[in-house]
């Protein structure tokens, strides 16, 4: 660390801090990041990654630890290495379980990496040489599976019938709904129905309304229109949602209009106009109205055609309506559609006539808010933005938005480098509106600005109305953290201490605290001793977990806790959920364990005994979720999480695909720990995952980003972007960006974060503005999400060196 604590700290006060921060801490965010990557220059070298090792046939290897082999690859995603050790069983092997186990994961194999000619000629060879064998349902489904991907719907139909004459009860629901889906694509809805009407009947999809709405679909595809239109109003009727009201009311138009009804069609194209002007569909039925010439409230209609980005036609429809009733929200919606025809200047001039002429206008706020963003986004004239803004704030100082004004003023002028306009703007909100809930963020942003400026006096001045201010913990560490930063750089250390013992108190598992902590034992951000120890002994950390049970919640039963009961074991939700795992449809199973880990989230000894089973499975996301559960039913917050077993947190902080991660870390000399922290902030150890952005896999890389690193690395050969989903590949994909930033930022792991997160255009301009202190750095972020995440791997990379670093 740069900056050396001169005094000594005793070990009494290392020993009580440290016991405060081993408590677990938070979920993480449910937003999912995504990668930003500059086009790669050209490879100046191959990459070419090393096979993973298989035994060796011998005469004391059996077939079945080969099959682990097998399936364990095959979990990892590192097709090569399964595909190897599937065929050493069939070499080595002379039990036919074994046998056909290697033929149905081959299979399998090649239906995942798209080989799906393949993947039939195995299942045909499987299915016809063991007959008798328990998984032949198995292959039925695998074979329609791989049917439907190469357009053979009538032998999926059939494979899938197989299927449900072995297994009739299980996915009933589900496969039924596949089949009506193949019946559907080759044009025959009739046929389809019966399948849509037997999987609502079936346990697990009963009363979907995605499935009654095929059923609709069906009848409307078969010219079916009075029963489909019974069948849409009653999923109308039991709908809230804006979006699929338009849906139904567009599809209910179209049954109307080929029973030759258009004045009732007319009708629900009219409804959607006036009800759901937001909606795609609407848009849809608003074009068949005008070219019906039916009469529509031209205010409505350029709302529609807004939404709808049809914006020529929405000028002229909000043109007409200020023609002839002008209104304040007939001009603002007028600026907006000509900001959007490239015209800014247009759109000032509307906004300004809502602001000075219709002062008690639904849109005059909102009026102020689109004109400063109009200046600053289409203009770059962020002194106006500015000006509108604090003009908005002396107009209306009591608005619900003003103090939300002033800290977007004081964001652009930060932005701009008027960093006094800045620090005064925000410490306005402190002052003014000390109520408000941005009074605690106008100090502290106030307080950083004067520590920019080196006003280190003022500047705790500053960080102590904060901590008056503050509403929560976590407001009262980061503030007290700051007071001690302001401290140290006057020289005096010992009150630096006291504050950052103050603040490592107030909130010991919060990045705050885990920050005072590392500087009052001398560490530097994410720094660790490299000694872990992972050698965990998980029976006796299992029975101190599960006495711990027994005397916390009553629990009689003096039997394994982690074996499934009766209760568990009977549940179809269980039995569906480990055959959609088996069968490779991972979300399928998830959804399902999902939701029984959630029917059972207020029995602990359910729960606890749900966890090992999703465990011993792989689903790793849920577990952790189930591990936290038992802790909340416990009473435990963050910090009291101090008292539970360490079992607990070893689940939900865990070592997962550390056979992946822990070689590929080391070849980019990335600390082990640091990447799980990453790894379990980006998906929780979630495979098949997909964020909202699309990012994908364990490390979610964005498609774009990993067609980037797959040029660079010449890897995987025929790279794909569903190729994301294999953890062989997320994992190095994820490392080596990783490890690209932490050498563009020369170390700096805080920036390197940053630029996975938010993109290097973001990450560099901040570190040109605290090129040497990483906190400074931190408090510099100006887009949430990235400031989260970084909190977020800071304290889960605490709780990992707590747990596995030395004792």
């Amino acid at each position: 660390m740069s900056l050396m604590l001169k005094t000594v700290i005793s070990p009494r006060w290392i020993l009580i801090i440290v016991s405060f921060l081993l408590a677990a801490c938070s979920q993480p965010s449910t937003e999912e990041p995504t990668l930003d990557l500059p086009t790669p220059l050209p490879p100046t070298e191959t990459f070419t990654p090393a096979p993973t090792p298989l035994p060796t046939a011998t005469p004391t290897q059996s077939s079945s630890e080969s099959m682990e082999i097998a399936n364990r690859a095959f979990f990892n995603g590192d097709w090569d290495a399964a595909e190897n050790a599937f065929k050493q069983v069939k070499e080595i092997s002379v039990d036919s379980n074994n046998l056909a186990e290697a033929s149905l994961g081959l299979s399998k194999l090649h239906i995942f990496s798209d080989q799906y000619p393949e993947a039939i000629q195995e299942l045909n060879t499987f299915l016809s040489t063991y007959a008798d064998y328990g998984s032949v349902p198995d292959g039925h489904f695998l074979r329609a599976l791989a049917y439907v991907a190469l357009g053979e719907d009538d032998l999926a139909i059939e494979d899938y019938k197989r299927y449900l004459e072995f297994r009739p009860g299980i996915l009933a629901s589900y496969v039924e709904k596949m089949i009506g889906d193949a019946q559907s694509r080759q044009g025959r809805p009739l046929a389809a129905i019966p399948h849509y009407e037997r999987a609502l009947q079936a346990p697990g999809l009963g009363g979907s309304f995605d499935l009654r709405l095929k059923i609709g679909n069906s009848l409307l595809q078969a010219g079916e229109y009075e029963a489909a239109i019974f069948s849409y109003e009653e999923l109308f009727q039991e709908s809230n949602i804006v979006s699929t009201r338009a849906v139904l009311h567009l599809l209910i138009g179209r049954a109307l209009e080929a029973m030759g009804d258009y004045e009732g069609a007319y009708d629900r194209y009219l409804d959607s106009v006036v009800n759901y002007p937001e909606a795609n569909e609407t848009y849809l039925g608003l074009i068949t109205l005008v070219n019906a010439g039916v009469p529509v409230d031209d205010f409505q209609r350029g709302l529609v055609d807004f939404y709808a980005e049809a914006y020529e036609p929405a000028l002229n429809a909000f043109s007409r309506v200020i023609a002839i009733n002008p209104s304040g929200t007939a001009f603002y919606f007028q600026g907006l559609v000509r900001r959007e025809l490239g015209d800014p200047w247009a759109a000032i001039a509307n906004f300004q006539w809502v602001i000075d002429s219709y002062p008690n206008d639904p849109q005059w706020t909102n009026a102020w808010w689109e004109k400063a963003l109009t200046e600053r986004q289409e203009l770059s004239d962020f002194q106006s933005a500015i000006a509108t803004l604090l003009s908005f704030v002396d107009s209306a100082p009591s608005n619900s938005r003003a103090a939300e004004a002033l800290d977007r003023a004081a964001y652009l002028s930060e932005w701009q480098g008027f960093l006094e306009n800045a620090e005064e703007i925000w410490m306005r909100i402190a002052e003014e509106y000390p109520g408000h809930t941005l009074a605690f963020r106008g100090a502290f942003m106030s307080g950083v600005i004067r520590y920019r400026l080196q006003n280190y006096s003022t500047s705790r001045d500053a960080f102590l109305l904060a901590d008056a201010l503050s509403r929560s913990t976590d407001d009262r560490s980061a503030a007290r953290f700051w007071v001690a930063k302001t401290f140290y750089e006057q020289g005096d250390i010992a009150s630096a201490e006291a504050s950052w013992r103050s603040a490592a108190e107030t909130d010991p598992t919060g990045y705050y605290s885990v920050r005072s902590m590392d500087y009052l034992l001398n560490k530097d951000p994410f720094e660790s001793s490299n000694v872990w120890n992972f050698d965990i002994d998980w029976v006796e950390e299992q029975k101190i977990a599960e006495d711990w049970l027994r005397v916390t919640f009553g629990i009689s039963e003096t039997e394994n806790l982690s074996d499934l009961n009766e209760t568990l074991a009977s549940d179809s939700r269980l039995h569906r959920g480990e055959e959609f795992w088996r069968l490779g449809l991972f979300q399928e199973a998830k959804s399902e364990f999902e939701s029984l880990r959630k029917s059972v989230s207020a029995n602990p000894e359910l729960t606890y005994r749900l966890l090992h089973k999703m465990l011993e499975l792989g689903l790793y996301q849920p577990t952790i979720f189930a591990a936290r559960q038992i802790l909340d039913l416990a009473g435990m917050d963050d910090f009291g999480t101090l008292s539970a077993p360490d079992y607990f947190n070893y689940i939900r902080f865990g070592t997962y695909y550390d056979d992946l991660i822990f070689p590929v870390a080391d070849e980019y000399d990335l600390d082990v720990v640091f990447v799980l922290s990453v790894i379990r902030q980006e998906s929780l150890f979630e495979g098949f995952i997909t964020s909202y952005a699309y990012a994908r896999g364990l490390m979610q890389v964005m498609p774009n980003t990993g067609q980037g690193i797959a040029t660079k690395l010449d890897w995987p050969p025929d790279y794909s972007s569903e190729d994301l989903y294999r953890p062989h590949v997320s994992v190095r994909f994820g490392i080596d960006y990783l490890a690209e930033q932490r050498d563009r930022y020369d170390g700096d792991l805080f920036a390197a974060l940053a630029a996975y997160n938010a993109g290097q255009g973001n990450a560099t301009p901040w570190k040109e503005l605290a090129p040497d202190d990483p906190d400074l750095f931190f408090e510099i972020i100006r887009i949430d999400q990235p400031q989260r995440y970084i909190r977020s791997i800071y304290e889960f990379f605490n709780i990992y060196r707590l747990l596995y670093g030395e004792k």
